[in-house]
């Protein structure tokens, strides 16, 4: 059975499904003299077996599609015909046709699921995607008859917020107690907001704590005042939602509401050496938002500190959304399975991102380059090398990093010193690792 998962319509375009449809990838190498492959694959026709079922049944998904190289995956998602959840169901391609399965949930809705949005992927990375409303994917109706399907709202029990008092830059961690008897809670919402502005979290639901629960991230640019607590919107993995709106006339919830400080001296993402007028404060926000980077227990980030090698990888790994891999034997004599960084860079040596040194070593603890770091993001990046173009005065033809510093500075991954320097040998400390991954994060897990 092919792995499902269910998000509101409002999802049905966005980057997330973009991002999983793109990992189907992962298993494809191509060759590095391949031809370049502009042309998406297209869409012929899709069909499911059976058309009808009830808890329990089992239901094949097949598309046909065609591509002038090859087919990688793809995903259909079915919309419930009266919550508006959707289903997406992830698809292989099995050399005739893209085929995958799921199972009816006990409390899935009856009625017609429509097949409501279609993403093929090629060998190449090349899309083909569209909603019901732009290609007939109406062969693809399922008729689900359910006597018993879930249609109760969840309860809400609290809104629990340690720290109400934050300012822009900052982080408000909050959870939710709730429940639901029956298909199970999904996610949340909770709004603040006032006479000019709002702020908005989206929670979801931890099964390791029974909670609902997320960090809210101020913006940096975010107006400063009190924002009150308007509305709370808890959802299970049928649609059902309990919501409760908080008015003038209505219920009230002391202690919930949000107050933004002075933000000239906010620390930022809940770092105290870190603030908003920081060249790469906005850039560390959005990749602590994505946990692609944290900082340390005394909450600081330590921009000024060097980065290691072991530290690196595990940034590149963080920030493509690699699975990691955990071989039995390691590949470098001075990394082994208990080092804290095995996995990330196991994985980033699966990648191609690094080598290591002559005697097998890979020198986990040695700080980073600016050079190595251009290297590692280009290869991560998958992007083809482009040496065109003048070059930095210290960066010359026969420097070994020279056409991955020039495709790097192409792409805007870095940028160099006044002079035109670049000084490759210089070590890269942990803002400046922070502003490159962020310029070449859109790059990053498509290799």
């Amino acid at each position: 059975m092919r792995a499902h998962c269910t998000k509101s319509r409002t999802a049905v375009r966005s980057g997330i499904i973009f991002a999983l449809a793109i990992s189907l990838l992962f298993m494809v190498l191509l060759g590095p003299a391949a031809a370049i492959d502009l042309q998406d694959p297209k869409f012929q026709a899709i069909s499911v077996s059976p058309s009808a079922g009830s808890p329990g049944s089992a239901i094949s998904v097949s598309v046909t599609a065609s591509d002038d190289v090859g087919i990688g995956g793809g995903v259909v998602g079915f919309e419930s015909p009266s919550t508006g959840i959707v289903r997406y169901v992830f698809l292989d391609y099995a050399g005739a046709n893209l085929a995958g399965s799921f199972v009816v949930d006990r409390y899935d809705t009856p009625g017609v699921w429509k097949p409501v949005y279609i993403e093929i992927v090629d060998t190449s990375s090349n899309i083909f995607a569209a909603t019901g409303d732009e290609v007939d994917l109406s062969a693809g109706n399922i008729t689900i008859s359910n006597p018993s399907p879930d249609s109760a709202a969840p309860t809400f029990t609290s809104l629990d917020i340690p720290n109400t008092q934050t300012n822009p830059g900052g982080k408000v961690s909050l959870s939710i107690k709730a429940a639901d008897s029956e298909s199970g809670l999904a996610s949340a919402q909770v709004l603040w907001s006032n006479a000019w502005n709002s702020l908005q979290a989206f929670l979801l639901y931890n099964p390791k704590t029974g909670r609902l629960e997320a960090d809210l991230y101020i913006p940096i640019d975010q107006s400063t005042g009190n924002y009150t607590l308007s509305m709370i919107s808890v959802l299970d993995q049928q649609g059902n939602e309990y919501l409760l709106r908080i008015t003038d006339s209505g219920p009230k919830m002391p202690g919930k509401d949000l107050v933004l400080g002075d933000s000239s001296k906010a620390p930022v993402a809940g770092f105290k050496d870190v603030y908003p007028g920081d060249w790469f404060a906005l850039e560390l926000l959005f990749l602590v938002e994505y946990e692609v980077l944290g900082g340390y227990s005394d909450r600081t980030f330590k921009p000024k500190n060097n980065v290691t090698r072991a530290e690196f990888a595990k940034m590149v790994c963080q920030a493509s959304g690699w699975t990691l891999t955990q071989p039995a034997t390691g590949s470098f004599t001075d990394v082994d399975t208990g080092h804290w960084a095995y996995d990330y860079i196991e994985t980033a040596k699966a990648h191609g991102v690094i080598g290591g040194y002559p005697g097998g070593i890979f020198k986990p603890g040695a700080n980073i380059t600016r050079a190595e770091i251009c290297k590692m993001l280009v290869v991560a990046g998958g992007i083809s090398l482009d040496s065109a173009g003048a070059s930095f005065v210290d960066v010359d033809t026969g420097h070994w990093a020279h056409a991955y510093i020039m495709t790097a500075r192409k792409y805007d991954f870095v940028r160099g010193y006044p002079g035109n320097l670049f000084m490759p040998g210089s070590l890269a400390n942990r803002a400046e690792a922070a502003k490159m991954i962020y310029n070449s994060y859109e790059y990053l897990g498509t290799q």
